[in-house]
C-alpha cells in the first residue's frame, strides 16, 4: 500500500518488542540494495511514533558506518512527487515473518544531494510526545577499498553490514541492515581514447568508432560533454549511437557498453581538434577524456594506401625486458606501386621497437599473430620451453639496425644503415640503451610459411596487402625512478608517408634543400599506440643465509623469501655454483604484490671451518634489479662421514658432489642419473648399496654388467645379455603385425623425417625409410621392429667385429652381420660415414631361444664372442644415449612437423629401452659393488615419482642413498696416499654415507576434447575426415603417441600426420584422421593416446560407425504416377524409371513388374 506523498516504505510498520512505540519504513531486517561505492551517503528516511498517552525518550544507538539524523537539509529539499519514486521495496514480505525486506534508493535524486548536510552529526535520541511521530533519516555510506583502477578489471558487489538499536527504556527494536555496494567504473575502449585521422580530403566522410563500458556490476549513467574545439559548432563533427542518432550520454546497465559513432565530415582545409569528457554520473572521480584531432589536405583524391587494421594499437600492460608484437596492415587502392616510409614520434622514452615485414608470397587475410609470436619469443618462453634463442641461429641471418634519435619526445625513423647483431644479446633480455637514444632491431629470419625482411622503405604493389609486426620491448627503469614497480603510460604514434614509386624500386633521397615530386604529393598516415609498462621489482630476504655448525653427510635447509614489490608477476631464477649448495634452478614467477619461499639445502662432503658461498637471484625481466645472498657454515665431522673420502669418492658426473639433482620430473615418468663411484685405493673395495625404505618405489639403483672378469674372458652375465637383448627388442610391440602389414600392402609411406641438430654423434636424429626394391616381397622378417612404423628400425647400430674393415664412405649400404648370419643387416651410410639409419637387430639365426638363453651352463664359442662384444658395446652406447637424450621437459621448437615426429618417436623409443635394459639384465640392482683398484663403476639412479592428478603432489622430491664400506677401513688405510689422522685400530666401520637425491616435480596431464566419436551411417569403402582434440591441462609440455590397436577394424583408420607429437602448456591440438570401412556392420574400435612421459596418464577413445553395404544400384524415383486410364487401352503419358549403377562394374539388370491381379511377375524388359 502506497501512501501519497510518502515514499513506498513508509507503509510498512513494526511495533517494538512492549508496543510503547511503532517503526515505519525502517524493517527489523533490511537489505539496502545497489548502493554505489563513490563515497557519498546513502538516505534512509523512516518514522517513529508514539503509542502512549505519555511522552516517551527513544535512544538511538548504532553499530558500522550508520547514523541517524533527525533534521536533514537534502531530504526537505525533495518535492512529494520525488519522494514518491525516491524508495523502492524490491522485496517485502508479511509483518508476522519478520523476513528480510530489500530496498532500494533512487541514485538519481541522491545525485541532487549535497554531502556536506550529509555530514553534519547524528543525534542519539529523540523527544516523542503521546500520541505523535517524528521523522528521521538513516544514512550509510561505504568507503571505496584501495584498488587498482586500470582497464579490464572487474568490479563486482561488496557486502556491508550495521547495527541499529531503538530503546525506550525497558523497550527495544533492533535493526540489522545489510548493503550490498558496487563501486561503479567507466571505461572506453580502445583504452587510447584518441583518434587522429591524418591527411583528410574535404567533402569526404571518415568514420570511427568507440565504445563506452560499464566495467562493474551495478548500473551507471553517463554524459559526454565538449570541454575544448576549434569549432564552436561542431558542424563537421557528429556523435552517433547504434541508429544513427545523436548521442550525448545514456544508461548502461550491469556489464553493459555501447557504441559511439564519430562521424567527421570536413568543410574546410586545416587543423582541427575537439577534447570531450565522458562523465560517471554516479561515480565524480570515474571519468573519461577523449581526443578527436583531423588534419584536412587541399587534395580532392582518394588516399594511396588504407589502413586495414585497428586505427589505435594498445599494448596493454607490458612488462619490461618482454617482447610485445601488434600486426598492421595496410592496402594499395591505388593502381600503382607505393612506398611507404615510416616513422616513430611522441614518448618512446625507455622503450626499444623492432618490425618486420611479410613478403609478397605470404598471406595477407589475415594477421599471422603466432608468427610474430614465433619470430620474436619472449625471454620467459625460451626458459619454459629450453628452445634456442635467436642469436643462437646462424649470425648472417640476424640484421641489426641503429639510429641515434633525440630525447623523449623526438623523432625516429627505421634506418637503412646495417651493422651485424650483437650475439650476446640474446631477445628478451633488456637491451641497455642509452637515456638519449633508441634502438631500432629488425631482424631478418627465414621461418616456414612466410619470410620477414629489414626494412624502412615498404613497397606496396597495386591491390596488395602488406602486413607489419610491430614489436614494443621496454627496457628496465632504477628502482630510485618514480615509477618503479608502477604501471606507467606511455604513447607515441607511428607516422607513415606514401608516395608514388619510381618504376619498382624505392625513391632515391633527393639533394639537401630540395623537395621530390614524390615528397610534395606525400600522404601521412597516423597510428596512435599506448602502452602500460612497468618493471618488476622483487626484494630477497634474508640477504644472508647462516647455516651455523652443520655436520658431514646431513642435510640442513633454510628458506629464502623473495617478494614481489610490482603490480606486475615477476620471474626470477636462482644462479648457483657449489657441490654443497643446492636450490632450484627453474624460472619461478611471483604474482604481483605476492611473495614465494625458496629452499636451500646444504649438504657438506668435507670440514671446512669457513665455508663461503653467493646465491645469485636474477630478476629474468629486470636484471638491473639482480640480489646477491651470502651464504656461510661451518662444516664440522662428529661421527666421521668425511673418511669416506679417504677410500673412494662419487663423481657427478665428473665433478665430486654429494648429491645428484633430476631437476624438473613429471610424475610417473623415468628419469636418469649416472653417479660414478671412483676407488682412490691400491686395493679392491666392496661398497653395500640401499635406498631409502620409504622411498624404495620411486627411485633404484643399478649397475652396468661387467663385460670381462678378472681372467678377461666374458662373464656368463654379458653372454646372457648378448643372448637376451636381441630377442627382447623383437617381442617389444607398440603395434600389432597385422596392422604394419596392412600398411605396408596398402601401400603406406612414412615421410622422411628432416634432421635436427645431433647433440651427438652416437645416435643422429635423422630416419630414413628402408629401400624399397622392385623385387620386393612381404617376408616375416620385414616385421622385425614393431615397436615404431616403417622406416624406424632401431635405437642404435650394432657394432661390427673388430677384425672386419670399415668400407670407404662412398658405399652407400653396408652389411654388417656376422659371418654366420643368413641374412643381410642393412644400414644406411651417410657421407660421412656415420650411420643414418637405426641398425637392425640381428638375424634369428644367430639369436638363441629363451630357453638356452636363460641356461647359464653354455659357454659362448669362439665365433661368437665377437657377436657378444658387439651387443654388450651397443647397450652401452643406448644407455649413454639415454643419459643424454632423455627429455622429461619436451622441446616446442621444431623446423617442421616431420622433425618433431622424429623427435617424439625417439623419446619413446628411449623410454622403452629402459626396460629393454633392465629386464634383459644390462642394468641390474645394485645391491653391492665391487671397484677394482683405482677404478670406476657407474651407478645408474633411476627416479619414477608416482603421483595422481586428483592427489597433489608434493613439490619438491627428496630422498637418500646409502653407502656403506664393506671393508675394514683400519685394513684399507695402507693402501691409500692420505695420512691418517685418526687411528682405525679400534674403528671396524665407518658410520653410513648418505647420499642426496632431489627433484623438482610437476604435472604432465593428457585430456580429450571428445571420448567417444560417432561418424554415424556410412557405406563401405566410403570415406570422413575426422579429428582429435588432445589437451594439454599441465603447465609442461606434453608428449604424446597415437595407437591403434592392430585388429583388421583398425586398419581403416589412417591419420594424416601427427601422430606423434606435442603439445604446449594449457593449449590443445587437433589430430585429424581419415575413417574407410572395408566392412559392413557395427564398427566400434578404440583409439589409445598415450602419454609419453606419464605411463598412466593415456586416455582411450571411440569411434563408431554403422556401415551398410554398397548399393548395387539406385532407382530415381520408387513411384510412378500415370493419368486416367482407359480400360483396355494403353496410356498415352510416358513414365521414366531411371535405374544408376553404383559399381564399377557392368551389370545386367532385368526389370520385372507385378500385377495386383496376378500371384506372379512378368517379364516386361530388359534394360
Amino acid at each position: 500500500m502506497t501512501v501519497r506523498g510518502q515514499p513506498a516504505n513508509y507503509a510498512l510498520l513494526w511495533r517494538s518488542a512492549e508496543g510503547r512505540f511503532s517503526v515505519r519504513g525502517l524493517p527489523p531486517r533490511v537489505h539496502l540494495d545497489r548502493v554505489y561505492t563513490n563515497g557519498l551517503h546513502a538516505l534512509v528516511p523512516f518514522w517513529i511514533t508514539n503509542e502512549t498517552d505519555q511522552d516517551v525518550t527513544v535512544e538511538l544507538a548504532t553499530e558500522g558506518p550508520l547514523k541517524v539524523q533527525q533534521q536533514n537539509a537534502n531530504w526537505s529539499a525533495v518535492s512529494t512527487a520525488q519522494r514518491e519514486t525516491y524508495v523502492d521495496v524490491t522485496t517485502a514480505p508479511a509483518a508476522e515473518d519478520r523476513g528480510e525486506v530489500t530496498m532500494v534508493c533512487s541514485a538519481t535524486i541522491q545525485r541532487e544531494f549535497s554531502e556536506v548536510f550529509n555530514q553534519l552529526g547524528g543525534v542519539s535520541s529523540v523527544q516523542l510526545a503521546a500520541r505523535k511521530t517524528a521523522e528521521l533519516v538513516l544514512l550509510f555510506v561505504a568507503e571505496a577499498a584501495e584498488t587498482d583502477s586500470g582497464d579490464g578489471q572487474r568490479y563486482e558487489y561488496e557486502t556491508h553490514g550495521g547495527h541499529v538499536t531503538l530503546r525506550a527504556d525497558t523497550d527495544l527494536y533492533d535493526v540489522t541492515l545489510r548493503a550490498s555496494t558496487c563501486r561503479s567504473v567507466l571505461e572506453m575502449e580502445p583504452p587510447t581514447s584518441r583518434i587522429y585521422i591524418d591527411d583528410c580530403v574535404i567533402g569526404r566522410t571518415y568514420e570511427r568508432a568507440l565504445r563506452v563500458r560499464n566495467a562493474s556490476a551495478i548500473g551507471l549513467d553517463w554524459t559526454m560533454t565538449v570541454v575544448e574545439t576549434t569549432d564552436p559548432s561542431l558542424s563537421a563533427l557528429q556523435l552517433l549511437d547504434s541508429d544513427m542518432r545523436p548521442l550525448s550520454g545514456g544508461h548502461l546497465g550491469a556489464r553493459g557498453d555501447t557504441q559511439v559513432l564519430v562521424r567527421y565530415t570536413p568543410h574546410a582545409a586545416g587543423e582541427f581538434l575537439s577534447r570531450f569528457l565522458v562523465e560517471n554520473s554516479n561515480d565524480p572521480a570515474s571519468l573519461r577524456y577523449w581526443v578527436f584531432r583531423a588534419r584536412v589536405s587541399q587534395r580532392q583524391k582518394l588516399r594511396r594506401v588504407e589502413l586495414l587494421s585497428d586505427p589505435d594499437i594498445s599494448f596493454g600492460d607490458c612488462t619490461s625486458g618482454v617482447w610485445y608484437s601488434r600486426d598492421i596492415r595496410f592496402k594499395n587502392v591505388s593502381d600503382t606501386p607505393v612506398v611507404m616510409r615510416l616513422r616513430v614520434e611522441g614518448n618512446t622514452g625507455g622503450l626499444t621497437m623492432k618490425s618486420a615485414v611479410r613478403a609478397d608470397g605470404a598471406s595477407a587475410s589475415e594477421p599471422n599473430t603466432a608468427d610474430a609470436d614465433a619470430l620474436f619469443p619472449t625471454l620467459s618462453e625460451l626458459i619454459s620451453s629450453r628452445r634456442p634463442s635467436i642469436t643462437d641461429d646462424n649470425p648472417s641471418d640476424a640484421l641489426t639496425v641503429t639510429d641515434d634519435v633525440g630525447s623523449e619526445g623526438g623523432s625516429a625513423e627505421l634506418s637503412s644503415r646495417v651493422t651485424p647483431a650483437d650475439d650476446s644479446t640474446p631477445v628478451g633480455d633488456g637491451v641497455r640503451t642509452g637515456e638519449s637514444g633508441r634502438r631500432f632491431v629488425a631482424r631478418a629470419r627465414a621461418a616456414r610459411g612466410h619470410k620477414t625482411a629489414l626494412f624502412d622503405e615498404m613497397l606496396i604493389k597495386p591491390g596488395a596487402v602488406r602486413t607489419m609486426t610491430l614489436s614494443l620491448l621496454g627496457n628496465p627503469v632504477s628502482s630510485t625512478s618514480v615509477s618503479a614497480g608502477q604501471f606507467e603510460r606511455q604513447s607515441f604514434t607511428l607516422f607513415g608517408e606514401s608516395s608514388t614509386a619510381v618504376g619498382t624500386q624505392p625513391t632515391t633521397a633527393p639533394p639537401p634543400g630540395t623537395a621530390s615530386n614524390s615528397e610534395r604529393n606525400a600522404e601521412r598516415l597516423s597510428i596512435p599506440c599506448t602502452a602500460n609498462m612497468c618493471t618488476p621489482f622483487v626484494r630477497v630476504v634474508p640477504p644472508l643465509l647462516d647455516f651455523g655448525s652443520v655436520d658431514v653427510g646431513t642435510l640442513k635447509s633454510l628458506y629464502l623469501r623473495v617478494e614481489n614489490l610490482s603490480q606486475v608477476a615477476a620471474t626470477v631464477q636462482c644462479k648457483l655454483e657449489s657441490k654443497v649448495i643446492t636450490c632450484t634452478r627453474a624460472p619461478i614467477t611471483i604474482a604481483p604484490q605476492q611473495s614465494v619461499s625458496v629452499r636451500v639445502d646444504s649438504y657438506p662432503r668435507r670440514v671446512n671451518a669457513r665455508y663461503r658461498k653467493q646465491i645469485i637471484v636474477r630478476n629474468i625481466h629486470n636484471r638491473l634489479n639482480d640480489s646477491v645472498v651470502e651464504v656461510r657454515s661451518t662444516h664440522v665431522d662428529r661421527r666421521r662421514v668425511a673418511f669416506h673420502n679417504l677410500f673412494y669418492q662419487t663423481l657427478v658426473p665428473a665433478n665430486e658432489q654429494n648429491f645428484v639433482d633430476f631437476g624438473l620430473v613429471p610424475l610417473n615418468a623415468r628419469s636418469l642419473r649416472r653417479v660414478n663411484l671412483r676407488n682412490v685405493c691400491r686395493c679392491p673395495l666392496a661398497i653395500e648399496v640401499a635406498a631409502d625404505a620409504a622411498d624404495a618405489g620411486a627411485f633404484s639403483a643399478y649397475t652396468v654388467v661387467p663385460q670381462r672378469d678378472g681372467s678377461g674372458r666374458l662373464t656368463d652375465a654379458a653372454c646372457q645379455v648378448a643372448r637376451r637383448l636381441p630377442l627382447l627388442e623383437r617381442q617389444a610391440a607398440m603395434h600389432s603385425n597385422i596392422e604394419k602389414f596392412k600398411e605396408r600392402t596398402a601401400g603406406a609411406t612414412v615421410p622422411e623425417a628432416a634432421a635436427l641438430p645431433p647433440r651427438s654423434s652416437l645416435c643422429p636424429v635423422a630416419v630414413a625409410p628402408v629401400p624399397r626394391t622392385a623385387g620386393l616381397t612381404l617376408q616375416p622378417d620385414m616385421f622385425i621392429d614393431k615397436s615404431v612404423e616403417q622406416g624406424h628400425v632401431c635405437l642404435m647400430p650394432f657394432a661390427p667385429p673388430r677384425n672386419q674393415a670399415v668400407l670407404p664412405p662412398s658405399l652407400e649400404y653396408l652389411d654388417i652381420s656376422p659371418a654366420t648370419a643368413t641374412r643381410r643387416n642393412v644400414v644406411r651410410i651417410r657421407g660421412n660415414g656415420s650411420s643414418d639409419i637405426m641398425a637392425a637387430v640381428p638375424p634369428e639365426s644367430a639369436l638363441l631361444s629363451s630357453e638356452a638363453a636363460n641356461n647359464l651352463d653354455m659357454l659362448p664359442a669362439d665365433e661368437d664372442v665377437e657377436m657378444i662384444v658387439s651387443v654388450i658395446e651397443r647397450a652401452e652406447q643406448i644407455l649413454e644415449e639415454i643419459i643424454e637424450r632423455l627429455d622429461m621437459i619436451p622441446q616446442t621448437l621444431f623446423a617442421s612437423p616431420e622433425a618433431e615426429n622424429a623427435y617424439v618417436r625417439r623419446q619413446v623409443d628411449l623410454h622403452k629401452y629402459i626396460d629393454l635394459l633392465v629386464e634383459s639384465g644390462f642394468l641390474r640392482p645394485a645391491h653391492h659393488v665391487r671397484l677394482t683398484a683405482l677404478g670406476t663403476e657407474s651407478l645408474i639412479v633411476i627416479l619414477q615419482p608416482a603421483g595422481t592428478p586428483d592427489k597433489p603432489a608434493p613439490l619438491r622430491f627428496d630422498a637418500n642413498l646409502y653407502f656403506k664400506l664393506v671393508d675394514r677401513p683400519g685394513d684399507l688405510l695402507p693402501f691409500t696416499d692420505s695420512a691418517a689422522v685418526v687411528s682405525f685400530a679400534s674403528a671396524d666401520q665407518l658410520p653410513v654415507r648418505r647420499f642426496l637425491v632431489q627433484a623438482a616435480l610437476v604435472q604432465s596431464e593428457l585430456e580429450l576434447g571428445q571420448k567417444s566419436i560417432n561418424v554415424g551411417n556410412m557405406q563401405v569403402d566410403e570415406a570422413c575426415r575426422k579429428y582429435l582434440v588432445i589437451q594439454n591441462r599441465s603447465e609442461t609440455p606434453l608428449m604424446y603417441a597415437i595407437r591403434k590397436t592392430g585388429s583388421i577394424a583398425s586398419g581403416d583408420i589412417c591419420f594424416v600426420d601427427s601422430r606423434y607429437g606435442i603439445v604446449r602448456g594449457f593449449d590443445s591440438r587437433k589430430v585429424v584422421f581419415v575413417f574407410s570401412p572395408s566392412l559392413h556392420g557395427a564398427y566400434s574400435e578404440q583409439i589409445s593416446i598415450a602419454n609419453v612421459l606419464n605411463a598412466r596418464g593415456g586416455k582411450k577413445a571411440t569411434l563408431k560407425a554403422a556401415v551398410r553395404r554398397q548399393s548395387k544400384f539406385y532407382i530415381q524415383s520408387l513411384r510412378l504416377e500415370f493419368d486416367t486410364l482407359a480400360p483396355g487401352r494403353p496410356s498415352t503419358d510416358v513414365q521414366v524409371l531411371a535405374i544408376k549403377n553404383m559399381t564399377p562394374k557392368t551389370r545386367h539388370l532385368i526389370v520385372k513388374s507385378l500385377l495386383a491381379s496376378e500371384d506372379g511377375f512378368s517379364d516386361v524388359g530388359v534394360v
